[in-house]
């Protein structure tokens, strides 16, 4: 059109705004304006505020809102809004004040849209006192108010940590109709949990049960669970119970994992045995997070319970089942129950992993058993499995609290062979035996290919160097260089 010399009205830049999103197209939209010697009208400034707006730009808005102004125009209560929400969330309180204020002054009545923008940026900064007085303003000038506005000025009364007006404003959002969502019981959990007032939620499930809903119930026990009131999720984890007729899986998930670790393995075990009344079946995840508090309490007489319970009706372990359960006994000392267990897993549709083998391994070794440890490590190679730094390590562990120092360096050498580089863990469970040991020259030789493998010394590593330091035959300094830098460690020539 311009290569044609053509000459383009206002209705043409109108049109060439409006198409154009970015700050660059819409420069050259005003040379054209000049070069053309048009003049722009409201609805070229409206949209050019506008297209500002959607390029992201409120200071380039904000401008030709200024300039509008000074021509005598004004935007529409779709146009201010889109002006005063971008103002709002680039934290121009003060344009967007002024915005706010004209938009009174022009005669465009503020709309329940233009009182939430406003309300949430007081409400953001921290002014609760503010916001209330927009909501009371809001309401007098007769503007609709739904879950949106209510939710926006308890979000502020909240950040204001103004538990009792929030209850109050939550208590009149109910009894206007207005049905409370997943946010509005979610910023109210969490300033009763900031300021200690959860004795408070019972006033506000109260207040809204006619809206208490099987999701909502879940919601709250999920949330409470996660932030570690278990007592208060389980509390509200019965109510529900009673509530409802059918259960939502994934607050029994959430409940049985709060209980789980807090330790509460008998509600634990009793919840996952009522399960099935609500219409929920069990599975082996269940079970597994159970048997694993079980495992960390060493409260193996349950943990024997339930898992026969579990061969008689079901679910079917899984891989998990038997590694968490094998891993159990050991803990526990009950060599004879892990190695059933192994031999169940073995004769079961599951097949040893390596997981299974590092926890028979683990409960042989640490039980004095390094033969038959030694013989499963053997084993697992057989059947094609490759061991991995927690294999070598547990069985390095043990030949080395047995004294069997050459078969540990030996087996470190082969994990070498392997591919399987050794950790921090490994070096420092063999140091700690060639220390013991009075193999300091050996253990200085380690350190150095500790260093050269590229591994950070950590606090265990230097706890073992002091020793070897400090006894009769000193082959080497320790010294503390500074707390940032931490150790250095030189041999003494």
């Amino acid at each position: 059109m311009e290569k044609s010399g053509i000459r383009g009205n206002i209705s043409t830049v109108n049109i060439l705004i409006g198409f154009f999103g970015n700050t660059e197209d819409l420069g050259t939209c005003m040379r054209l304006v000049k070069k053309w010697e048009l003049n722009m009208n409201a609805y070229t400034y409206k949209c050019l505020v506008q297209a500002y707006l959607r390029s992201f730009d409120s200071g380039k808005a904000f401008s030709v809102y200024g300039e509008m102004k000074r021509k005598g125009y004004k935007l529409d209560v779709f146009g201010y809004n889109m002006l005063l929400n971008a103002l709002a969330k680039d934290g121009k309180v003060d344009q967007t004040y002024m915005v706010f204020e004209d938009m009174k002054r022009k005669h465009c009545v503020p709309d329940e849209y233009t009182y939430t923008i406003m309300m949430k940026m007081n409400g953001k900064l921290g002014r609760c006192d503010e916001s209330l007085k927009l909501f009371d303003e809001m309401v007098s000038n007769g503007c609709s108010l739904n879950s949106i506005t209510y939710n926006t000025v308890i979000q502020a009364l909240a950040n204001g940590r103004m538990v009792d007006k929030v209850i109050s404003l939550f208590r009149e959002m109910v009894k206007n109709g207005c049905r409370p969502s997943e946010f509005t019981y979610s910023v109210i959990l969490n300033v009763l949990v900031v300021e200690g007032r959860l004795n408070k939620l019972d006033e506000v499930i109260e207040i809204s049960k006619k809206y208490m809903s099987k999701s909502i119930y879940a919601y709250l026990v999920r949330t409470l669970s996660k932030l570690g009131h278990a007592s208060e999720a389980h509390r509200l984890f019965c109510n529900m119970w009673n509530f409802h007729d059918k259960g939502d899986k994934d607050a029994y998930v959430s409940m049985l994992e709060s209980l789980c670790s807090a330790g509460k393995t008998t509600e634990a075990i009793d919840l996952l045995s009522k399960i099935k009344e609500k219409g929920i079946n069990t599975d082996a995840f269940m079970y597994n997070m159970v048997f694993s508090a079980l495992g960390r309490l060493k409260q193996i007489a349950h943990l024997h319970d339930l898992y026969e319970k579990m061969k008689q009706q079901g679910p079917s372990p899984d891989i998990f089942t038997y590694n968490i359960l094998i891993c159990s006994f050991g803990r526990a000392g009950k060599v004879d129950e892990a190695i059933k267990t192994f031999e169940e897993l073995e004769k079961s549709d599951c097949k040893p992993d390596i997981v299974s083998y590092n926890s028979l391994i683990n409960c042989l070794g640490k039980n004095g058993n390094i033969d038959e440890a030694h013989m499963r490590f053997k084993e697992m190679q057989e059947k094609g499995l490759n061991p991995d730094v927690v294999t070598y390590s547990t069985l390095i562990e043990c030949f080395g609290k047995t004294d069997k120092v050459e078969m540990a360096c030996a087996l470190f050498d082969e994990m070498f062979a392997a591919g399987c580089c050794p950790n921090i863990v490994t070096y420092n469970i063999l140091l700690d035996c060639l220390e013991k040991t009075g193999r300091t020259a050996q253990a200085v030789d380690l350190y150095t290919k500790l260093k050269q493998q590229g591994l950070t010394p950590d606090s265990i590593t230097y706890a073992v160097l002091e020793r070897l330091q400090s006894g009769p035959q000193k082959k080497f300094r320790v010294r503390r260089q500074n707390p940032i830098t931490g150790w250095v460690v030189s041999p003494l020539k």
